[in-house]
Protein backbone atom coordinates (compact mmCIF):
# COMPACT_ATOMS: atom_id res chain seq x y z
CA UNK A 1 0.00 0.00 0.00
CA UNK A 2 1.40 3.43 -0.92
CA UNK A 3 2.57 5.68 1.89
CA UNK A 4 0.03 8.34 0.93
CA UNK A 5 -2.82 5.82 1.25
CA UNK A 6 -1.58 4.71 4.66
CA UNK A 7 -1.33 8.31 5.78
CA UNK A 8 -4.85 9.05 4.51
CA UNK A 9 -6.20 6.00 6.35
CA UNK A 10 -4.44 7.08 9.56
CA UNK A 11 -5.89 10.58 9.29
CA UNK A 12 -9.34 9.13 8.65
CA UNK A 13 -9.03 6.80 11.63
CA UNK A 14 -7.96 9.69 13.90
CA UNK A 15 -10.84 11.86 12.67
CA UNK A 16 -13.33 9.09 13.35
CA UNK A 17 -11.89 8.62 16.83
CA UNK A 18 -12.20 12.33 17.59
CA UNK A 19 -15.81 12.36 16.36
CA UNK A 20 -16.68 9.33 18.49
CA UNK A 21 -15.03 10.89 21.54
CA UNK A 22 -16.83 14.20 21.00
CA UNK A 23 -20.15 12.41 20.56
CA UNK A 24 -19.56 10.29 23.65
CA UNK A 25 -18.95 13.40 25.76
CA UNK A 26 -21.70 15.33 24.00
CA UNK A 27 -19.40 18.31 23.43
CA UNK A 28 -19.37 20.98 20.77
CA UNK A 29 -16.22 21.33 18.70
CA UNK A 30 -15.36 24.47 20.70
CA UNK A 31 -15.85 22.55 23.93
CA UNK A 32 -13.63 19.75 22.68
CA UNK A 33 -10.95 22.29 21.75
CA UNK A 34 -11.16 23.85 25.22
CA UNK A 35 -10.80 20.42 26.81
CA UNK A 36 -7.76 19.65 24.65
CA UNK A 37 -6.19 23.00 25.58
CA UNK A 38 -6.76 22.31 29.28
CA UNK A 39 -5.12 18.88 28.98
CA UNK A 40 -2.12 20.40 27.18
CA UNK A 41 -1.83 23.08 29.87
CA UNK A 42 -2.02 20.37 32.53
CA UNK A 43 0.87 18.54 30.90
CA UNK A 44 2.88 21.77 30.75
CA UNK A 45 2.41 22.53 34.46
CA UNK A 46 3.43 18.99 35.38
CA UNK A 47 6.62 19.39 33.32
CA UNK A 48 7.44 22.73 34.98
CA UNK A 49 6.84 21.24 38.42
CA UNK A 50 9.07 18.27 37.67
CA UNK A 51 11.83 20.47 36.27
CA UNK A 52 11.88 22.84 39.24
CA UNK A 53 11.72 19.97 41.73
CA UNK A 54 14.70 18.33 40.02
CA UNK A 55 16.69 21.58 40.19
CA UNK A 56 15.94 22.01 43.88
CA UNK A 57 16.67 18.44 44.94
CA UNK A 58 19.81 18.20 42.81
CA UNK A 59 20.99 21.75 43.65
CA UNK A 60 21.43 22.81 40.04
CA UNK A 61 19.66 24.83 37.35
CA UNK A 62 17.30 27.48 38.65
CA UNK A 63 18.13 26.65 42.27
CA UNK A 64 21.69 27.98 41.83
CA UNK A 65 20.29 31.48 41.19
CA UNK A 66 17.87 31.53 44.11
CA UNK A 67 19.98 33.80 46.32
CA UNK A 68 20.51 36.40 43.61
CA UNK A 69 16.87 36.30 42.51
CA UNK A 70 15.60 36.62 46.07
CA UNK A 71 17.83 39.62 46.66
CA UNK A 72 16.00 41.41 43.85
CA UNK A 73 12.83 41.32 45.95
CA UNK A 74 14.39 41.96 49.34
CA UNK A 75 16.48 44.87 48.07
CA UNK A 76 13.42 46.58 46.55
CA UNK A 77 10.78 46.52 49.23
CA UNK A 78 9.80 49.95 50.55
CA UNK A 79 7.38 50.16 53.44
CA UNK A 80 4.24 50.40 51.30
CA UNK A 81 5.24 47.29 49.32
CA UNK A 82 5.90 45.35 52.52
CA UNK A 83 2.52 46.39 53.94
CA UNK A 84 0.77 45.30 50.76
CA UNK A 85 2.70 42.01 50.79
CA UNK A 86 1.58 41.27 54.34
CA UNK A 87 -2.07 41.81 53.39
CA UNK A 88 -1.90 39.78 50.17
CA UNK A 89 0.01 37.01 51.91
CA UNK A 90 -2.89 36.54 54.33
CA UNK A 91 -5.10 35.59 51.37
CA UNK A 92 -2.95 32.49 50.94
CA UNK A 93 -3.62 31.19 54.44
CA UNK A 94 -5.56 27.93 54.59
CA UNK A 95 -8.24 29.32 56.91
CA UNK A 96 -8.95 32.34 54.70
CA UNK A 97 -8.94 30.25 51.55
CA UNK A 98 -11.27 27.69 53.12
CA UNK A 99 -13.78 30.40 54.05
CA UNK A 100 -13.65 31.84 50.52
CA UNK A 101 -14.01 28.39 48.94
CA UNK A 102 -17.00 27.47 51.14
CA UNK A 103 -18.73 30.81 50.58
CA UNK A 104 -18.12 30.68 46.83
CA UNK A 105 -19.32 27.07 46.68
CA UNK A 106 -22.56 27.90 48.44
CA UNK A 107 -23.20 30.87 46.13
CA UNK A 108 -22.47 28.80 43.03
CA UNK A 109 -24.72 26.00 44.27
CA UNK A 110 -27.56 28.41 45.03
CA UNK A 111 -27.09 29.83 41.55
CA UNK A 112 -27.90 26.39 40.17
CA UNK A 113 -24.49 24.92 39.42
CA UNK A 114 -24.07 21.15 39.83
CA UNK A 115 -22.63 20.14 43.16
CA UNK A 116 -19.49 18.75 41.49
CA UNK A 117 -18.69 22.20 40.10
CA UNK A 118 -19.68 24.09 43.24
CA UNK A 119 -17.38 22.09 45.54
CA UNK A 120 -14.46 22.05 43.08
CA UNK A 121 -12.61 25.06 44.62
CA UNK A 122 -12.81 23.58 48.13
CA UNK A 123 -11.77 20.16 46.87
CA UNK A 124 -8.82 21.68 44.98
CA UNK A 125 -7.74 23.48 48.14
CA UNK A 126 -7.77 20.23 50.12
CA UNK A 127 -5.78 18.36 47.47
CA UNK A 128 -3.24 21.17 47.07
CA UNK A 129 -2.69 21.58 50.81
CA UNK A 130 -2.13 17.83 51.19
CA UNK A 131 0.32 17.62 48.29
CA UNK A 132 2.22 20.71 49.43
CA UNK A 133 2.60 19.30 52.92
CA UNK A 134 3.84 15.97 51.54
CA UNK A 135 6.35 17.77 49.34
CA UNK A 136 7.61 19.79 52.31
CA UNK A 137 8.21 16.61 54.27
CA UNK A 138 9.95 14.84 51.38
CA UNK A 139 12.23 17.68 50.25
CA UNK A 140 12.74 19.26 53.70
CA UNK A 141 14.34 22.40 52.30
CA UNK A 142 15.51 25.14 54.61
CA UNK A 143 14.10 28.67 54.56
CA UNK A 144 16.11 31.69 53.44
CA UNK A 145 18.39 33.19 56.12
CA UNK A 146 16.70 35.12 58.91
CA UNK A 147 18.24 38.33 57.58
CA UNK A 148 15.95 38.08 54.54
CA UNK A 149 12.75 37.38 56.43
CA UNK A 150 10.10 39.81 57.57
CA UNK A 151 7.79 37.10 58.92
CA UNK A 152 8.30 34.18 61.27
CA UNK A 153 8.07 30.77 59.59
CA UNK A 154 9.28 27.45 60.94
CA UNK A 155 8.21 24.68 58.54
CA UNK A 156 10.10 23.52 55.45
CA UNK A 157 10.35 25.90 52.52
CA UNK A 158 9.62 23.85 49.37
CA UNK A 159 7.06 24.47 47.98
CA UNK A 160 5.33 27.61 49.23
CA UNK A 161 2.12 26.50 50.92
CA UNK A 162 0.51 29.92 50.56
CA UNK A 163 1.25 30.08 46.84
CA UNK A 164 0.23 26.46 46.22
CA UNK A 165 -3.06 26.74 48.05
CA UNK A 166 -3.91 30.18 46.70
CA UNK A 167 -3.16 29.18 43.12
CA UNK A 168 -5.17 25.96 43.36
CA UNK A 169 -8.23 27.52 44.97
CA UNK A 170 -8.42 30.81 43.06
CA UNK A 171 -7.61 29.28 39.67
CA UNK A 172 -10.19 26.54 40.20
CA UNK A 173 -12.76 29.13 41.19
CA UNK A 174 -11.93 31.20 38.11
CA UNK A 175 -12.09 28.18 35.81
CA UNK A 176 -15.41 26.99 37.25
CA UNK A 177 -16.99 30.42 36.84
CA UNK A 178 -15.57 30.76 33.33
CA UNK A 179 -16.85 27.33 32.28
CA UNK A 180 -20.22 27.15 34.05
CA UNK A 181 -21.35 30.74 34.66
CA UNK A 182 -20.01 33.16 32.06
CA UNK A 183 -20.81 32.85 28.37
CA UNK A 184 -19.14 35.93 26.90
CA UNK A 185 -15.51 35.18 25.89
CA UNK A 186 -14.29 38.52 27.23
CA UNK A 187 -15.85 37.85 30.64
CA UNK A 188 -14.24 34.42 30.75
CA UNK A 189 -10.82 35.81 29.89
CA UNK A 190 -11.21 38.59 32.46
CA UNK A 191 -12.16 36.08 35.17
CA UNK A 192 -9.19 33.82 34.44
CA UNK A 193 -6.83 36.80 34.24
CA UNK A 194 -8.09 38.20 37.54
CA UNK A 195 -7.74 34.96 39.47
CA UNK A 196 -4.36 34.33 37.84
CA UNK A 197 -3.07 37.75 38.91
CA UNK A 198 -4.34 37.16 42.44
CA UNK A 199 -2.61 33.78 42.63
CA UNK A 200 0.57 35.33 41.27
CA UNK A 201 0.42 38.18 43.79
CA UNK A 202 0.26 35.73 46.70
CA UNK A 203 3.46 34.06 45.51
CA UNK A 204 5.25 37.37 44.99
CA UNK A 205 4.21 38.52 48.45
CA UNK A 206 6.06 35.55 49.95
CA UNK A 207 9.21 36.63 48.11
CA UNK A 208 8.86 40.24 49.25
CA UNK A 209 8.58 39.00 52.83
CA UNK A 210 11.71 36.90 52.24
CA UNK A 211 10.23 33.67 53.61
CA UNK A 212 10.65 31.55 50.46
CA UNK A 213 13.17 30.99 47.71
CA UNK A 214 11.99 31.89 44.18
CA UNK A 215 11.99 28.23 43.12
CA UNK A 216 9.70 27.46 46.07
CA UNK A 217 7.15 29.87 44.64
CA UNK A 218 7.64 28.76 41.03
CA UNK A 219 7.04 25.14 42.03
CA UNK A 220 4.02 26.22 44.09
CA UNK A 221 2.47 27.99 41.12
CA UNK A 222 3.03 24.91 38.97
CA UNK A 223 1.62 22.55 41.62
CA UNK A 224 -1.38 24.76 42.30
CA UNK A 225 -2.12 25.14 38.58
CA UNK A 226 -1.79 21.38 38.10
CA UNK A 227 -4.33 20.73 40.84
CA UNK A 228 -6.67 23.45 39.53
CA UNK A 229 -6.62 22.11 35.98
CA UNK A 230 -6.95 18.50 37.07
CA UNK A 231 -9.86 19.18 39.42
CA UNK A 232 -11.67 21.42 36.93
CA UNK A 233 -11.30 18.91 34.09
CA UNK A 234 -12.53 16.14 36.37
CA UNK A 235 -15.48 18.20 37.63
CA UNK A 236 -16.45 19.23 34.10
CA UNK A 237 -16.41 15.65 32.83
CA UNK A 238 -18.30 14.47 35.91
CA UNK A 239 -21.01 17.05 35.31
CA UNK A 240 -21.45 15.68 31.76
CA UNK A 241 -22.52 12.35 33.25
CA UNK A 242 -24.37 13.50 36.33
CA UNK A 243 -28.18 13.10 36.34
CA UNK A 244 -30.22 16.27 35.96
CA UNK A 245 -33.66 15.14 37.23
CA UNK A 246 -34.82 14.30 40.78
CA UNK A 247 -34.47 10.52 40.27
CA UNK A 248 -30.68 10.04 40.22
CA UNK A 249 -30.39 6.26 39.70
CA UNK A 250 -32.91 6.12 36.86
CA UNK A 251 -31.61 9.31 35.28
CA UNK A 252 -28.01 8.14 35.44
CA UNK A 253 -28.87 4.79 33.85
CA UNK A 254 -30.95 6.43 31.16
CA UNK A 255 -28.23 8.94 30.34
CA UNK A 256 -25.54 6.26 30.35
CA UNK A 257 -27.68 4.10 28.06
CA UNK A 258 -28.13 6.98 25.63
CA UNK A 259 -24.38 7.56 25.49
CA UNK A 260 -23.62 3.87 24.97
CA UNK A 261 -26.25 3.70 22.24
CA UNK A 262 -24.77 6.75 20.54
CA UNK A 263 -21.30 5.23 20.73
CA UNK A 264 -22.52 1.89 19.28
CA UNK A 265 -24.31 3.72 16.49
CA UNK A 266 -21.09 5.55 15.63
CA UNK A 267 -19.19 2.26 15.69
CA UNK A 268 -21.71 0.61 13.32
CA UNK A 269 -21.57 3.63 11.02
CA UNK A 270 -17.76 3.51 10.99
CA UNK A 271 -17.77 -0.24 10.31
CA UNK A 272 -20.20 0.09 7.40
CA UNK A 273 -18.16 2.94 5.97
CA UNK A 274 -14.99 0.84 6.24
CA UNK A 275 -16.66 -2.06 4.39
CA UNK A 276 -17.85 0.23 1.62
CA UNK A 277 -14.38 1.73 1.25
CA UNK A 278 -12.76 -1.74 0.99
CA UNK A 279 -15.38 -2.80 -1.54
CA UNK A 280 -14.64 0.29 -3.60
Amino acid sequence: MPVSARLARLVQWCAQGVRRFRGWLDLTWLGLLALAAAIVALGATVMVLGGVAEDVTQHNGLATRDVANLRFFTDHRPGIVVSAARIVSQLGGVAVLALIAIAAGLLLWRRGLPIAAAVAPAFALGVAATLAELAKQLVDRGRPPVSFRLAAESEASFPSGHATNGTAMFLTLGLVIAVFVFRAPLARVAMLAGTGVLAGAIGVSRLVLGVHWPTDVLAAWALGATVALGVTIGATLLVRFMPTDPTPPQAWLRRAGMRVGRLLALERHSAKRGISLRAA
